[in-house]
Protein backbone atom coordinates (compact mmCIF):
# COMPACT_ATOMS: atom_id res chain seq x y z
CA UNK A 1 0.00 0.00 0.00
CA UNK A 2 2.81 2.39 0.96
CA UNK A 3 4.69 1.42 -2.17
CA UNK A 4 1.67 2.18 -4.39
CA UNK A 5 1.10 5.52 -2.64
CA UNK A 6 4.70 6.53 -3.16
CA UNK A 7 4.47 5.71 -6.87
CA UNK A 8 1.40 7.93 -7.20
CA UNK A 9 3.19 10.65 -5.25
CA UNK A 10 6.16 10.40 -7.56
CA UNK A 11 3.89 10.65 -10.62
CA UNK A 12 2.25 13.78 -9.22
CA UNK A 13 5.63 15.34 -8.56
CA UNK A 14 6.76 14.44 -12.08
CA UNK A 15 3.60 16.03 -13.49
CA UNK A 16 4.17 19.18 -11.46
CA UNK A 17 7.78 19.18 -12.64
CA UNK A 18 6.66 19.00 -16.27
CA UNK A 19 4.13 21.80 -15.71
CA UNK A 20 6.74 24.08 -14.14
CA UNK A 21 9.18 23.32 -16.96
CA UNK A 22 6.50 24.14 -19.54
CA UNK A 23 5.72 27.43 -17.79
CA UNK A 24 9.41 28.34 -17.80
CA UNK A 25 9.67 27.58 -21.52
CA UNK A 26 6.60 29.72 -22.25
CA UNK A 27 7.90 32.52 -20.03
CA UNK A 28 11.23 32.43 -21.86
CA UNK A 29 9.41 32.66 -25.21
CA UNK A 30 7.39 35.62 -23.96
CA UNK A 31 10.55 37.36 -22.74
CA UNK A 32 12.20 36.93 -26.16
CA UNK A 33 9.04 38.15 -27.90
CA UNK A 34 8.74 41.17 -25.61
CA UNK A 35 12.41 42.07 -26.07
CA UNK A 36 11.88 41.98 -29.84
CA UNK A 37 8.87 44.29 -29.47
CA UNK A 38 10.79 46.70 -27.25
CA UNK A 39 13.68 46.71 -29.73
CA UNK A 40 11.29 47.49 -32.59
CA UNK A 41 9.69 50.30 -30.59
CA UNK A 42 13.03 51.94 -29.86
CA UNK A 43 14.00 51.49 -33.51
CA UNK A 44 10.71 53.15 -34.50
CA UNK A 45 11.38 56.04 -32.11
CA UNK A 46 14.66 56.65 -33.94
CA UNK A 47 13.67 55.92 -37.55
CA UNK A 48 10.05 57.15 -37.55
CA UNK A 49 10.14 59.93 -34.93
CA UNK A 50 13.62 61.30 -34.20
CA UNK A 51 14.86 61.37 -37.81
CA UNK A 52 11.59 62.86 -39.20
CA UNK A 53 11.68 65.50 -36.43
CA UNK A 54 15.17 66.48 -37.60
CA UNK A 55 13.94 66.51 -41.21
CA UNK A 56 11.06 68.82 -40.26
CA UNK A 57 13.54 71.15 -38.58
CA UNK A 58 15.69 71.07 -41.73
CA UNK A 59 12.63 71.88 -43.87
CA UNK A 60 11.74 74.85 -41.67
CA UNK A 61 15.28 76.16 -41.99
CA UNK A 62 15.14 75.95 -45.79
CA UNK A 63 11.77 77.66 -45.95
CA UNK A 64 13.16 80.57 -43.93
CA UNK A 65 16.25 80.67 -46.16
CA UNK A 66 13.98 80.69 -49.21
CA UNK A 67 11.97 83.55 -47.77
CA UNK A 68 15.17 85.51 -47.11
CA UNK A 69 16.36 84.95 -50.70
CA UNK A 70 12.95 85.98 -52.06
CA UNK A 71 13.12 89.24 -50.11
CA UNK A 72 16.61 89.91 -51.49
CA UNK A 73 15.28 89.19 -54.98
CA UNK A 74 12.55 91.80 -54.52
CA UNK A 75 15.04 94.38 -53.27
CA UNK A 76 17.62 93.82 -56.02
CA UNK A 77 17.81 95.94 -59.17
CA UNK A 78 20.58 93.82 -60.68
CA UNK A 79 19.30 91.16 -63.15
CA UNK A 80 22.46 89.06 -62.71
CA UNK A 81 22.05 89.06 -58.94
CA UNK A 82 18.36 88.23 -59.29
CA UNK A 83 19.22 85.29 -61.54
CA UNK A 84 21.76 84.01 -59.02
CA UNK A 85 19.21 84.33 -56.21
CA UNK A 86 16.65 82.46 -58.31
CA UNK A 87 19.16 79.61 -58.81
CA UNK A 88 19.77 79.46 -55.06
CA UNK A 89 16.02 79.24 -54.43
CA UNK A 90 15.74 76.46 -57.00
CA UNK A 91 18.50 74.54 -55.21
CA UNK A 92 16.73 75.00 -51.88
CA UNK A 93 13.47 73.78 -53.40
CA UNK A 94 15.26 70.66 -54.65
CA UNK A 95 16.56 70.01 -51.12
CA UNK A 96 13.04 70.51 -49.78
CA UNK A 97 11.64 68.00 -52.27
CA UNK A 98 14.26 65.47 -51.17
CA UNK A 99 13.41 65.99 -47.49
CA UNK A 100 9.69 65.69 -48.22
CA UNK A 101 10.17 62.39 -50.06
CA UNK A 102 12.31 61.11 -47.19
CA UNK A 103 9.64 62.05 -44.66
CA UNK A 104 6.91 60.46 -46.78
CA UNK A 105 8.80 57.13 -46.74
CA UNK A 106 8.60 56.85 -42.93
CA UNK A 107 5.75 55.26 -41.00
CA UNK A 108 2.85 57.73 -40.74
CA UNK A 109 -0.03 57.46 -38.30
CA UNK A 110 -3.54 58.17 -39.54
CA UNK A 111 -3.48 61.71 -38.12
CA UNK A 112 0.04 62.24 -39.39
CA UNK A 113 -0.92 61.15 -42.91
CA UNK A 114 -3.82 63.63 -42.90
CA UNK A 115 -1.57 66.48 -41.66
CA UNK A 116 1.10 65.55 -44.20
CA UNK A 117 -1.46 65.71 -47.01
CA UNK A 118 -2.45 69.22 -45.89
CA UNK A 119 1.23 70.15 -45.76
CA UNK A 120 1.74 68.98 -49.35
CA UNK A 121 -1.18 71.14 -50.48
CA UNK A 122 0.26 74.15 -48.64
CA UNK A 123 3.72 73.45 -50.08
CA UNK A 124 2.38 73.34 -53.64
CA UNK A 125 0.53 76.64 -53.10
CA UNK A 126 3.64 78.27 -51.64
CA UNK A 127 5.86 77.03 -54.48
CA UNK A 128 3.46 78.41 -57.08
CA UNK A 129 3.23 81.71 -55.22
CA UNK A 130 7.00 81.95 -54.98
CA UNK A 131 7.40 81.28 -58.71
CA UNK A 132 4.83 83.99 -59.49
CA UNK A 133 6.56 86.56 -57.27
CA UNK A 134 10.00 85.73 -58.69
CA UNK A 135 8.59 86.08 -62.21
CA UNK A 136 7.12 89.51 -61.45
CA UNK A 137 10.32 90.63 -59.73
CA UNK A 138 12.51 89.40 -62.61
CA UNK A 139 10.37 91.41 -65.04
CA UNK A 140 10.98 94.49 -62.89
CA UNK A 141 7.31 94.63 -61.87
CA UNK A 142 8.36 95.30 -58.31
CA UNK A 143 5.13 96.94 -57.15
CA UNK A 144 2.98 93.93 -58.03
CA UNK A 145 5.66 91.52 -56.80
CA UNK A 146 5.84 93.23 -53.40
CA UNK A 147 2.04 93.35 -53.11
CA UNK A 148 1.78 89.62 -53.85
CA UNK A 149 4.58 88.91 -51.40
CA UNK A 150 3.11 90.97 -48.54
CA UNK A 151 -0.40 89.54 -48.90
CA UNK A 152 -0.45 86.13 -50.58
CA UNK A 153 3.21 85.24 -50.09
CA UNK A 154 3.26 85.88 -46.34
CA UNK A 155 -0.03 84.01 -45.86
CA UNK A 156 1.27 81.01 -47.81
CA UNK A 157 4.52 81.04 -45.82
CA UNK A 158 2.67 81.22 -42.50
CA UNK A 159 0.46 78.30 -43.52
CA UNK A 160 3.54 76.21 -44.38
CA UNK A 161 5.05 76.86 -40.95
CA UNK A 162 1.76 75.94 -39.24
CA UNK A 163 1.56 72.66 -41.18
CA UNK A 164 5.15 71.81 -40.24
CA UNK A 165 4.44 72.65 -36.62
CA UNK A 166 1.47 70.24 -36.65
CA UNK A 167 3.70 67.46 -38.01
CA UNK A 168 6.39 68.25 -35.45
CA UNK A 169 3.88 68.04 -32.58
CA UNK A 170 2.85 64.55 -33.70
CA UNK A 171 6.48 63.37 -33.58
CA UNK A 172 6.68 64.32 -29.92
CA UNK A 173 3.28 62.82 -29.05
CA UNK A 174 3.77 59.48 -30.83
CA UNK A 175 7.38 59.22 -29.67
CA UNK A 176 6.24 59.64 -26.05
CA UNK A 177 3.57 56.96 -26.55
CA UNK A 178 6.15 54.53 -27.95
CA UNK A 179 8.49 55.25 -25.06
CA UNK A 180 5.67 54.71 -22.52
CA UNK A 181 4.73 51.39 -24.15
CA UNK A 182 8.34 50.25 -24.08
CA UNK A 183 8.64 51.27 -20.43
CA UNK A 184 5.53 49.27 -19.51
CA UNK A 185 6.87 46.23 -21.32
CA UNK A 186 10.21 46.54 -19.53
CA UNK A 187 8.38 46.58 -16.18
CA UNK A 188 6.44 43.48 -17.23
CA UNK A 189 9.71 41.78 -18.17
CA UNK A 190 11.12 42.64 -14.75
CA UNK A 191 8.15 40.99 -13.01
CA UNK A 192 8.40 38.02 -15.36
CA UNK A 193 12.10 37.60 -14.61
CA UNK A 194 11.29 37.34 -10.90
CA UNK A 195 8.63 34.76 -11.74
CA UNK A 196 11.11 32.71 -13.76
CA UNK A 197 13.58 32.78 -10.85
CA UNK A 198 10.84 31.62 -8.47
CA UNK A 199 9.85 28.85 -10.87
CA UNK A 200 13.47 27.78 -11.19
CA UNK A 201 13.65 27.45 -7.40
CA UNK A 202 10.41 25.43 -7.39
CA UNK A 203 11.80 23.29 -10.20
CA UNK A 204 14.93 22.57 -8.18
CA UNK A 205 12.84 21.63 -5.13
CA UNK A 206 10.65 19.34 -7.20
CA UNK A 207 13.67 17.64 -8.71
CA UNK A 208 15.10 17.14 -5.23
CA UNK A 209 11.79 15.74 -3.96
CA UNK A 210 11.49 13.46 -6.97
CA UNK A 211 15.00 12.11 -6.46
CA UNK A 212 14.32 11.55 -2.78
CA UNK A 213 11.07 9.72 -3.56
CA UNK A 214 12.85 7.55 -6.14
CA UNK A 215 15.52 6.58 -3.60
CA UNK A 216 12.83 5.63 -1.06
CA UNK A 217 11.03 3.53 -3.67
CA UNK A 218 14.27 1.75 -4.52
CA UNK A 219 14.84 0.95 -0.84
CA UNK A 220 11.25 -0.38 -0.53
CA UNK A 221 11.73 -2.58 -3.57
CA UNK A 222 14.97 -3.95 -2.14
CA UNK A 223 13.30 -4.65 1.22
CA UNK A 224 10.38 -6.45 -0.45
CA UNK A 225 12.84 -8.45 -2.52
CA UNK A 226 14.65 -9.60 0.63
CA UNK A 227 11.35 -10.46 2.34
CA UNK A 228 10.33 -12.59 -0.57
Amino acid sequence: MSWTFRIKQRDRIALALAAVFLIIVMANWFVNYSMTQVSQQFRSVYADRLVPALDISAMQERYYQNRFLLEKHLQSDNPAEQQELAHEMTALNAELDSLIRKFEATYLTEQEAADFKRFLTANAAYSNMQATIVGLSSNQDRANAEDRYKVDGMAAFQLIIERLHALSSIQEKVGLELYSDAERQMKSLKVLSYLVIALAVILALLVGTLLQTSRKLNRLKQQQFHWN
